[in-house]
């Protein structure tokens, strides 16, 4: 009975620690990422909370051309980066997400608010090579680990790497969540897979990015 009640004590005490240390860790998080990432998750939950993991699709969720839907995305090309575009025109709309959700959190000036990734990605790569001072700094994957708020970035052509200055396709998705334990890190990003989509993605034991599904090349620090 003594050692029945000496592990139920030893179990109620991991639990509240390991609560503790995860409301600690939220209460950490300035309020603009609070913001973005409780606004990255609502839109995800919109779309049927889909998922992908080791580049497959785990769960499924709704599809840019379906009713209401179509007029979602719609909300990200005009409330994002001011044109009058819907989920329904073939035109990549992943960079009007990202911009959406930063404008609705409160970013203000701190970032550009565009329909193309390359376009927030290589400024923030300058900010960080000339030690500018700014919100956002992009550095490789080797040399920062992935936080909640970050962003993290792959190109999507051949012949594209950090220190790319000319204009290219790419895509950013939203650290919502990072497991060290696990070695992994939940990220939600738009147009995947024709929806708002959670990923799943690796990190080595030391917390840097090692996920192979894409070509991974930058982690944006997000210091607002």
């Amino acid at each position: 009975m003594r050692k029945g009640q000496i592990a139920l004590g030893i179990g109620i005490g991991l639990i509240v620690t390991t609560g503790a240390f995860l409301l600690l860790r939220k209460f950490r998080l300035s309020g603009f990422k609070k913001n973005l990432v409780n606004n990255s998750i609502k839109e995800w939950k919109l779309w049927g909370s889909p998922v992908i993991k080791g580049g497959k699709i785990k769960e499924s969720g709704e599809i840019e051309c379906s009713p209401i839907y179509k007029e979602r995305v719609g909300e990200y090309w005009n409330k994002g980066v001011n044109r009058n575009l819907d989920g329904c025109r073939d035109v990549p709309w992943s960079a009007a997400f990202i911009s959406f959700l930063m404008k609705k959190s409160g970013a203000g000036n701190d970032f550009p608010y565009t329909s193309g990734h390359s376009k927030y990605i290589r400024p923030f790569i300058t900010n960080r090579k000339e030690g500018r001072k700014s919100k956002f700094k992009a550095y490789t994957i080797f040399e920062e680990k992935p936080k909640i708020g970050d962003l993290v970035c792959y190109s999507r052509e051949t012949g594209v790497d950090y220190d790319t200055t000319r204009s290219y396709k790419g895509h950013c998705d939203i650290v919502v969540d990072v497991n060290k334990r696990k070695r992994k890190i939940e990220v939600i990003g738009g147009n995947v897979s024709d929806g708002v989509t959670k990923r799943i993605l690796t990190i080595d034991k030391d917390g840097y990015l090692n996920d192979s599904s894409n070509d991974w090349f930058t982690v944006i620090k997000n210091y607002k």
